[in-house]
């Protein structure tokens, strides 16, 4: 009899601590469960912001893309139109010069403002650390044709807000209206500067194609040739590798 007991008070106790050690291992999983579920969510977390973030700096570097497009289109678009008055103009001239029949009537000329005029900027907004007005003011010169105006905002501009995001566009522009002035030289060494300056700026395509048609201008064969080449080889496939191809063949047809 006594044997039986004892029997039986060994086979609780055993089913007492075991299960105490299926409660142990249940607590220990709960805990588990809980960690990795905190674990994934922090996971989770992280990510979604580095997608966010990544998000964002694709949109801003699409907005920033988008307006140099527009900015590029606006300008050829008003280069355009200041061509057509200047024909205009002069088709007007020529049938007021023949109607007179006399080569002593006053010749039209388009008024031009004076070369030494001063471009007057209103003060920069409070936190316009980026000159955005300045530039904008620039930017309308050079669409309206008065070129030396706009050169002279642009430097200003340059000089005033040198660390501007706006500073290798106002680069570019010196460049492109010394070009249209058919100041060769001092275009050269502006679209050269932009490159020099701002290498990881989206207006280096255009500055080195623009560089080519420079020593186009001044006869530099070679150099035209090479720079040209150049605007092929670092931009396949885009506008301006096909604008470089097609002054490289003209090129070869004038036998340069």
């Amino acid at each position: 009899m006594k044997y039986q007991i004892n029997k039986y008070c060994f086979i609780i106790c055993g089913l007492v601590l075991t299960g105490n050690v299926l409660a142990a291992d249940n607590g220990l999983a709960d805990l588990n469960y809980k960690q990795r579920i905190q674990r994934l969510e922090r996971m989770m977390d992280s990510d979604v912001l580095r997608q966010q973030t990544q998000t964002m700096q694709s949109m801003r570097e699409d907005i920033s893309a988008l307006r140099e497009q527009v900015e590029q289109q606006q300008y050829e678009l008003e280069s355009m139109k200041q061509r057509q008055r200047n024909l205009y103009l002069d088709i007007d001239r020529r049938i007021n010069n023949a109607e007179a029949g006399s080569r002593n009537n006053a010749k039209f000329v388009a008024p031009v403002p004076p070369p030494n005029a001063k471009v007057t900027n209103a003060a920069a907004p409070a936190g316009d650390v980026d000159g955005q007005d300045a530039y904008s003011k620039a930017f309308t010169l050079l669409k309206e044709g008065q070129y030396k105006r706009s050169i002279v905002a642009f430097e200003k501009f340059k000089t005033s807000y040198p660390n501007s995001k706006y500073a290798d566009n106002a680069q570019y522009w010196l460049g492109e209206a010394s070009y249209v002035s058919r100041d060769y030289k001092k275009a050269l060494t502006e679209f050269q500067q932009l490159v020099a300056q701002y290498p990881e700026s989206s207006k280096n395509s255009g500055a080195r194609l623009k560089i080519g048609y420079v020593y186009f201008e001044l006869k530099n064969w070679p150099a035209a040739r090479d720079a040209l080449q150049q605007v092929i080889t670092l931009y396949p496939n885009t506008t301006v590798a096909k604008k470089a191809n097609e002054r490289l063949q003209r090129m070869k047809r004038e036998g340069r």
